[in-house]
């Protein structure tokens, strides 16, 4: 209020001088009349003439003071410019002059408008990019159909994040640089903002694969491929579909959707590089022309059921060192398991003395650092395998592990490993071997050693093999076990 009275207070003062003289004419027009020798009703016109007169000053400064300069400003968060309150302001006073001259004075007005509809128009010519753009920005800054912050895309062109709006121009930030858009641009452009109602945005990677490989096989190696991603922040569950039937194989759609707009060419990355990492993995191969002759070297397939999980074991770390003969045996005794995305495979403390082996998708593992004061979560994917100790040593299962995608897990059994040992006896030095190799690998991850241990592996080895011997010896029993 105080405010108000400091920027209206003479135009009040004068505005209420103006009014009593006009509602007490008797007192001021015939004496006036009478010294000046005009007609009263003259007088009582220009009283009339000067009170509206002073009542359209009073309402153009309240128009560009209060409402252009005021309350749009405090709407759009940023100055207004002062054309645009200058001219609403001359654009009142005008109307305010033309009511006098037609209603106080019986003036035609015609010519007077027409004068100043004229000259509107030769001054809105003149200025018509700037009074566009202004008005433009007005809308842009009342409207907000983006803010600073927001990913826009305009007319298919330009694409980047929105620096500035102000009322003349916006500024884009670019992957090339920073990009100045004229607001009478954006007057009649087409905008697509990817920041509303969020940052998210959906992509899209289709892969062709061989008919040989069957359909399920493919939704888990890609599901997990895209779950496992290295620094892929996912907005909701990816999905993958098999989109055609083409002439060299299947067209498969991996959809995800991503948080953050700026990352999708390092998500795309990455999601490809985990895609063709779990593809090579499972030995399945993106299709190739079936009219052309590659000559290539035929890589080991596991992610086909129908074909042997020979090729499984012999990619397993902990079996890689063996002959095929031993690979065959195992291929032949592992029992097939398939699990669904959230179920638990293994709990911690369970016995269940047997060793896991991934065959398709990802499986989580929470557990505990070896003084117990860190959680420590693992991944295990294609040819990764866990449960060592419980089915060498006889050891509860160390850590809960579940499926983080539809996987397909491969179990060796404690009676499976003693068929094993009875019909190949020598197996049980060769395992403790691969035993304590990794064993000494997992306590050195990271560390820039390279050369193993080989006094430290040797203890490992003989500590695995007493083990062993204790849980399957007397004819191939396990008598921790039971």
């Amino acid at each position: 209020m105080v405010n108000f009275l400091k920027s209206y207070g003479r135009l009040l003062v004068v505005l209420l001088l103006l009014g009593l003289v006009l509602v007490l004419d008797s007192l001021f027009t015939g004496p006036l009349a009478f010294v000046t020798g005009i007609p009263a009703t003259s007088l009582n016109q220009i009283g009339l003439a000067a009170f509206l007169f002073t009542l359209s000053l009073l309402a153009a400064r309240f128009v560009r003071r209060d409402i252009v300069h005021g309350l749009l400003e405090r709407r759009s968060g940023s100055e207004v410019p002062k054309l645009i309150g200058d001219l609403s302001g001359v654009t009142v006073l005008f109307a305010g002059i033309c009511l006098i001259m037609s209603f106080v004075f019986k003036k035609d007005i015609t010519a007077l408008v027409a004068t100043g509809g004229a000259s509107l128009m030769l001054l809105g010519i003149a200025l018509r990019d700037l009074l566009l753009a202004a008005f433009t920005g007005v809308l842009l800054n009342v409207e907000k159909p983006f803010r600073p912050g927001d990913v826009i895309k305009v007319n298919d062109k330009y694409t980047g994040m929105v620096k500035q709006v102000t009322w003349r121009t916006v500024v884009l930030q670019t992957p090339n640089g920073c990009v100045t858009i004229p607001n009478i641009t954006l007057s009649n452009a087409i905008i697509v903002n990817f920041a509303q109602p969020d940052m998210t945005s959906k992509r899209r990677i289709e892969v062709v694969i061989d008919y040989d490989t069957s359909v399920e096989s493919v939704e888990r190696i890609l599901y997990a491929a895209v779950i496992g991603a290295v620094d892929v922040k996912l907005a909701k569950t990816p999905s993958v579909y098999a989109r055609r039937m083409d002439r060299d194989g299947i067209a498969y759609v991996v959809s995800f959707t991503i948080t953050n707009y700026f990352d999708d060419d390092a998500s795309e990355h990455a999601v490809i590089k985990s895609i063709l990492q779990c593809m090579r993995n499972a030995g399945v191969n993106v299709a190739l022309p079936k009219s052309e002759t590659v000559q290539s070297e035929k890589r080991l397939r596991i992610a086909d059921r129908s074909l042997d999980i020979f090729y499984l074991v012999q990619q397993c770390r902990l079996f890689s060192g063996l002959k095929d003969e031993a690979c065959h045996r195992i291929a032949q005794l592992l029992t097939e398991h398939y699990h669904q995305k959230g179920t638990t495979i293994v709990h911690a403390g369970e016995r269940r003395f047997s060793l896991f082996i991934v065959g398709e998708g990802i499986v989580k593992q929470n557990c505990t650092n070896r003084d117990g004061s860190m959680l420590i979560l693992k991944r295990f994917i294609a040819t990764q395998s866990f449960g060592h100790k419980a089915l060498f040593c006889a050891e509860s299962q160390m850590a809960t592990v579940f499926a983080e995608s539809n996987a397909m897990i491969y179990e060796l059994g404690t009676s499976a490993l003693a068929t094993l040992f009875q019909e190949m006896p020598e197996l049980r030095s060769e395992l403790a071997a691969a035993l304590a190799h990794l064993d000494w690998l997992d306590m050195h991850e990271g560390l820039t050693e390279s050369k193993p241990d080989a006094i430290a592996i040797e203890r490992l080895q003989n500590i695995y093999l007493g083990q062993i011997e204790s849980c399957y010896s007397g004819g191939g029993s396990c008598p921790t076990v039971g």
